[in-house]
């Protein structure tokens, strides 16, 4: 008898101790590389990004909230032969979805870049800020790697890659 109650009372608590796919203090980095539908009239490489995100709210409603930042890097080439970069500095905010599901992550976001154009033409302002909106979803395979796909306006339109929670 003393087996089933224990076996009960196990059940009934490992069910309340789920980790989220998103935490409050978790820290991910992420890595990958999107398409930039917004450039026509240029063939463009990229943009490569690197992201970092820390966890800063327990559950808020019915998600929690991120902050963090990145860094990422876009080749171009115009129709003139003429090739430049862009290079953006990012700050970003985002609100996770709370789900019932330790694997995925659904979210979406606000942020500020700064880009720093090298290469452009000269009347062209070599640095620029620009408003980034973009929403995406994670998934775990491990506890700590996973995949992203993001899409957004501002830095690409579409975002994918890898994710590490640590």
């Amino acid at each position: 008898m003393k087996k089933v109650i224990a076996i009960v009372t196990f059940v009934c608590f490992a069910n309340l101790s789920n980790a989220q796919a998103f935490q409050n203090k978790g820290n991910y980095l992420s890595g990958g590389v999107g398409l930039d539908f917004y450039t026509v009239g240029y063939r463009s490489l990229g943009p490569f990004m690197v992201t970092y995100e820390r966890g800063i709210t327990d559950l808020l409603g019915i998600g929690r909230i991120g902050v963090g930042g990145g860094l990422a890097q876009t080749f171009y080439h115009d129709a003139f032969t003429k090739s430049y970069s862009r290079t953006s500095l990012i700050g970003r905010a985002a609100y996770h979805f709370e789900f019932d599901n330790e694997k995925m992550d659904v979210y979406a976001g606000v942020g500020l870049s700064f880009h720093l154009f090298s290469g452009y033409k000269q009347s062209f302002t070599p640095v620029a800020r620009y408003h980034y909106i973009f929403g995406g979803i994670r998934y775990y395979f491990t506890e700590s790697i996973g995949v992203y796909g993001e899409l957004g306006l501002g830095i690409a339109s579409l975002m994918g890659g890898i994710v590490y929670r640590f």
